[in-house]
C-alpha cells in the first residue's frame, strides 16, 4: 500500500512538472509569435517529432518568403514568382536548421508541436555572409580574368550570380566596380559574363597529323590565348565535352560531312562546384534553371579550314604588366634555346610522337632511361591519353639536360571529365635519352619565373622544372618521388576551416571563419597521401597567382607561393600553397609545405617572410 501511495505521488508530481513545462513553453512560444522581430514557423500536432520539426522549418521558410520588404531576383521564363521565391529560400534550409532554435510543445498523449524561430536581424546576418561570398567570387573572377584564365573567371562570375539569385534581397545588392562607382551587383555580373562570352573566339585548324574528322581549335579572348575553359559540342551523334588549355582545344566529329560545329560554353561547372563549394552546388540544384546567355553558344564553320603544319602562337597581351612579363620570358627562352644538335632531338621527338599516337610505347623504350620510360608508362595510366594536333617544339639548354616543350595531350576520364596538358620531355644531353617527363605549367605561370631576370638562368630553369615535377608527381601518383623531395624533418602544415559561433537569444549564429592548422610529420603526410592516391581515379592540380622570392637572402633557397586548384575524382578545393624549397642540392628539397584554405584572410597567408631559415 505504501509503495502504491509513493507511486501515485510520483506520477502526480511528474504530471505537475509536465504541465508546468508545457505552460512555460507555450508562453514562450506565444511571446515569440507576437514579436515582429522574429520569423517563426509552427507545425501541426504530430506524433512524429522529426516530421513536426520538418514542417516547422518549412513554415519558417514560407514565413520569410512572405516578407514584402525583400527584393528577390526571379527567372524571366518561369511562370510562378511565388514558387521561385520558395525555392530560393529553400537554399537556406540547411543553415536555418542549424542556426534557428526550436520549442517543442508535447501534450500528455504523446503528440507534439514544434516551433522554429530566428531573429530577423540574425537572418539578415546569415544573408550578409552570402553577400560577402558573392563579392569574394567576384574578386576571384577578376583576378582570373587578368591572367587570361577566362574559364575560371566565367565560372566564378556565374557562381556569384547563383548566390545573387538565392539571396532574398538579391535585386538590391550593390557592388563597386573598378572605377569605384556603386552599381547593381546582379546586373553588373550579367554584363561581365556577357562581355566575356562575346569576346571569346574559336578558330578551327585542321592539321596534317590530326585524325579523321579531328580539328584543333585556337581559343582566344580579345586576341589572347585563354585557359581553363570547358564547353560541350555536337559531334554529329550527340553531345561531347571539350576543354581549353593554353589557348588550344581538340574536337572529334562523327561525320565527315559536317560543315559547322555548335558549341556551348560551360558556365555552371557542376562537377567542380560540387567539391569546391557544396553550398553553391545545392543552390544550383535547388534553383534548377540555367540562365541563358546567347554569347555562350557559338556556331563555328569548319567548311573551309585549310591544312597547316602548326598553330601560330598568339602573342597579344592587352594587360601591360603581363605583356612586359611575357616579353622578358620570350627573351630568356631565346637566350637558352638549343643551337647544337637540335635536329637530333627533333627526330627522336617525332618517333616518340608517332609511338604515343599508335600507343606503341615499346618501340621507343630505347630512347628513354629506365626512370624516364617508367614515367611514360605512368602517363598512360593517367586516363585515356591522346595527342591533339601536331606539336610545335622548343628546345631549351639546361646544363646536362635539354628540355623539349611540348606535346599537347588530352586525357579523358569517366563521367565526361577531361584535361588538356602540355607534356615536357627532358633529355640527358650525354645519352640523348629522355630521363623524365612532366606536365608543363601554363604560359603565364611559367613566364612569371622566366621573367625574373635578376635570377640566374640555372635558378629559373631549376624552379620551373621543380614545380612541373611537383604537380606531375601528384597527377601520376609518384609517392616515391615525393618521399625523396620532402626532408626527413619537413614542417608540413595543413589548414582546415572551422566555424566560430556566438549566442544571441539562445540562437547559434555563425560569426566568422576560423582556420585550424594541423602539423604533420613527413611519415604522417605520406601515409595520408598514399590513401588519397589509392582512392582517386585522377588528381589534377593547377597553379595560379604565383610568387617567388629568396628566403633570408640565401641563394637558391626559395619561398614558392602558389594559388592552387586541386580537383580529383572524390574531392576538390582551392587554397594557398607555400613551399620552402632548397635548390642547392642535386635534387630539390622541401623543408616547409603549408596549405591554407581559400577562406584564409589575406594578412594571414604564409609566405617567405613567415619562416627563419638558417
Amino acid at each position: 500500500m505504501k509503495k502504491l501511495l509513493l507511486l501515485s505521488i510520483g506520477l502526480s508530481l511528474s504530471l505537475l512538472c509536465f504541465s508546468q513545462n508545457f505552460k512555460e513553453n507555450r508562453k514562450k512560444a506565444d511571446k515569440i509569435k507576437a514579436d515582429s522581430e522574429y520569423y517563426f514557423g509552427e507545425s501541426r500536432e504530430c506524433k512524429n517529432p522529426r516530421k513536426a520539426d520538418e514542417e516547422a522549418l518549412q513554415e519558417l521558410l514560407d514565413n520569410i518568403a512572405s516578407d514584402n520588404s525583400l527584393h528577390p531576383i526571379y527567372f524571366k521564363n518561369s511562370n510562378s514568382e511565388d514558387e521561385q521565391h520558395k525555392r530560393l529560400l529553400g537554399t537556406f534550409s540547411d543553415v536555418l536548421k542549424k542556426q534557428s532554435n526550436d520549442i517543442v510543445l508535447n501534450d500528455a498523449i504523446g503528440a507534439s508541436k514544434t516551433l522554429r524561430y530566428i531573429k530577423k536581424s540574425d537572418f539578415a546576418t546569415i544573408c550578409k555572409m552570402r553577400e560577402t561570398k558573392i563579392k569574394d567570387y567576384i574578386r576571384e573572377a577578376s583576378g582570373s580574368e587578368e591572367l587570361y584564365r577566362v574559364g575560371d573567371a566565367l565560372r566564378y562570375y556565374y557562381w556569384a550570380l547563383m548566390l545573387c539569385h538565392s539571396h532574398p534581397d538579391g535585386n538590391s545588392l550593390k557592388y563597386k566596380d573598378d572605377s569605384g562607382i556603386e552599381v547593381n551587383c546582379y546586373r553588373w555580373l550579367i554584363r561581365s559574363i556577357e562581355n566575356l562570352l562575346n569576346d571569346i573566339v574559336f578558330i578551327p585548324v585542321k592539321q596534317d597529323k590530326a585524325g579523321p574528322n579531328e580539328y584543333i581549335f585556337k581559343v582566344c579572348c580579345n586576341g589572347t590565348n585563354i585557359d581553363g575553359l570547358n564547353y560541350s559540342y555536337n559531334n554529329g551523334n550527340g553531345t561531347a565535352q571539350g576543354t581549353v588549355n593554353n589557348g588550344v582545344s581538340n574536337i572529334k566529329l562523327v561525320h565527315s560531312d559536317m560543315r559547322s560545329v555548335n558549341i556551348v560554353i560551360e558556365l555552371e561547372n557542376t562537377d567542380a562546384v560540387k567539391y569546391f563549394d557544396p553550398e553553391v552546388y545545392s543552390i544550383i540544384n535547388a534553383l534548377d534553371e540555367q540562365i541563358d546567355f546567347p554569347g555562350a553558344k557559338k556556331s563555328v564553320s569548319i567548311d573551309k579550314v585549310k591544312k597547316i603544319n602548326k598553330i601560330e602562337e598568339v602573342k597579344s597581351y592587352p594587360d601591360k604588366e603581363i605583356a612586359i612579363t611575357m616579353e622578358k620570358s620570350a627573351e630568356f627562352e631565346n637566350e637558352v634555346k638549343v643551337t647544337d644538335s637540335s635536329s637530333d632531338y627533333l627526330k627522336i621527338m617525332e618517333k616518340i610522337e608517332k609511338a604515343i599516337s599508335k600507343k606503341d610505347l615499346a618501340s621507343v623504350e630505347k630512347n628513354f632511361t629506365h626512370e624516364g620510360y617508367e614515367m611514360l608508362m605512368d602517363l598512360f595510366s593517367y586516363g585515356n591519353g591522346k595527342i591533339i594536333g601536331r606539336p610545335t617544339y622548343k628546345l631549351l639548354d639546361f646544363g646536362d639536360e635539354v628540355l623539349c616543350r611540348s606535346i599537347p595531350m588530352q586525357f579523358d576520364f569517366k563521367n565526361h571529365v577531361s584535361f588538356i596538358r602540355d607534356i615536357v620531355f627532358r633529355f640527358d644531353r650525354n645519352t640523348q635519352k629522355v630521363k623524365s617527363i612532366a606536365f608543363r605549367l601554363t604560359d603565364i605561370t611559367e613566364s612569371q619565373i622566366f621573367a625574373k631576370d635578376r635570377w640566374s638562368d640555372e635558378a629559373r630553369l631549376t624552379l620551373v622544372n621543380f614545380i612541373e615535377d611537383y604537380q606531375t608527381a601528384y597527377a601520376l601518383k609518384r609517392s616515391d618521388y615525393l618521399n625523396q623531395i620532402y626532408s626527413e624533418s619537413a614542417l608540413i602544415i595543413v589548414g582546415s576551416v572551422l566555424k566560430e559561433t556566438k549566442k544571441t537569444d539562445d540562437i547559434q549564429l555563425n560569426e566568422k571563419v576560423r582556420i585550424k592548422y594541423d602539423t604533420l610529420s613527413k611519415n604522417q603526410y605520406m601515409k595520408r597521401l598514399n590513401r588519397v592516391f589509392a582512392n582517386n581515379e585522377f588528381i589534377n592540380i593547377r597553379f595560379t597567382n604565383t610568387s617567388f622570392n629568396t628566403v633570408n637572402n640565401i641563394n637558391n633557397v626559395i619561398g614558392v607561393q602558389l594559388k592552387q586548384e586541386y580537383f580529383s575524382s572524390t574531392y576538390g578545393d582551392v587554397g594557398y600553397l607555400f613551399l620552402l624549397v632548397d635548390l642547392r642540392h642535386e635534387k630539390p628539397i622541401i623543408h616547409v609545405r603549408t596549405w591554407q584554405p581559400n577562406e584564409t584572410p589575406i594578412d594571414d597567408i604564409i609566405n617567405d617572410k613567415s619562416f627563419v631559415f638558417m
